[in-house]
């Protein structure tokens, strides 16, 4: 097995359970996890209502490789899901079968996410973010990514001051300087999301109102790297974890000015109360709960 090989690991599914694979295999699956639509089994038989989610790990790290196993098995035992199917695939070849499913992808009114390898001619009024999300998350194919796109699209102003907590590829910064944001801050904790997130700022043309950074709010620990200092934020965008959003709750009025809006997503639907009940307690005002295939994005406003 020769180093930069790659071990894909898929299952197939119906749709209720292919966000939460997903989701599942973007913890630890290089370049988030793929999701495709099953046509017809060799036998020929329809399988529309039938997904294929995939994820791809380094063949050297057999710990990572076999969690997942493990997990998927167990899961597969109740016959919602198969068991997985694993293949090893050369470096060259798991470059390609990764970029296969990716969709050029229309979200709410305006906003379209178009990968670097894929042709797309803008409609009038169309705004396109051309993404490349290498080993980060954010592509746009996840719930979490598309609910918050949707509140970035309806809530930012020409000329606001965005903060993107966690920006993964950058997608959600991208997405606010395109739609007129003046400048936006955009923090990771993993350095290949600042590698990623600023190639794809440059790619969008908007490298000089993206900043990118190793950064994160107080989340009560010790801080593994610098927390945002910057204060007086228009926008404030958190897709995250619902444990994260809420261990930080206490630091999101800190960044925000008065009558700034914060975006949270990530959020499983039931666990969507206990996020509302975080963000209350600091004196965020909760006026919008978003929904979409079990997960949640919440709309607040400091007063």
């Amino acid at each position: 097995m020769a180093m930069g090989d790659w071990v894909e690991i898929s299952v197939a599914c119906d749709s209720a359970a292919a966000d939460d694979l997903a989701a599942y295999l973007s913890r630890y699956c290089a370049g988030g996890a793929a999701v495709e639509q099953l046509r017809t089994d060799p036998n020929g038989r329809d399988l529309e209502a039938r997904w294929c989610v995939k994820g791809f790990v380094p063949a050297d790290d057999q710990a990572t490789q076999q969690k997942i196993e493990i997990a998927l098995l167990l899961l597969s035992r109740d016959g919602s899901i198969s068991e997985p199917m694993v293949r090893t695939l050369l470096h060259r070849d798991w470059a390609e079968a990764w970029k296969e499913h990716f969709p050029v992808l229309h979200i709410g009114r305006r906003l379209v996410v178009a990968p670097t390898w894929r042709h797309h001619a803008p409609a009038e009024g169309e705004v396109v973010i051309r993404l490349d999300p290498g080993m980060a998350f954010g592509t746009g194919l996840h719930a979490t990514t598309r609910l918050c796109m949707v509140g970035v699209e309806r809530l930012v102003q020409p000329g606001d001051h965005v903060l993107d907590v966690g920006t993964g590829s950058g997608i959600l910064a991208i997405a606010a300087a395109l739609l007129g944001a003046a400048h936006a801050t955009a923090v990771d904790i993993d350095p290949i999301c600042v590698q990623v997130a600023t190639e794809n700022a440059r790619l969008n043309g908007v490298a000089e109102r993206v900043t990118v950074s190793l950064g994160s709010l107080d989340s009560g620990g010790a801080p593994r790297v610098s927390l945002v200092q910057e204060t007086g934020f228009d926008l404030v965008l958190a897709n995250i974890l619902a444990e994260v959003i809420v261990d930080m709750a206490h630091d999101m009025p800190r960044v925000l000015r008065s009558g700034g809006h914060l975006v949270a997503s990530g959020i499983l639907a039931e666990k969507a109360d206990a996020v509302i009940t975080a963000l209350e307690d600091v004196g965020l005002q909760v006026l919008e709960r978003l929904e979409e295939t079990g997960w949640a994005a919440l709309i607040a406003v400091k007063p």
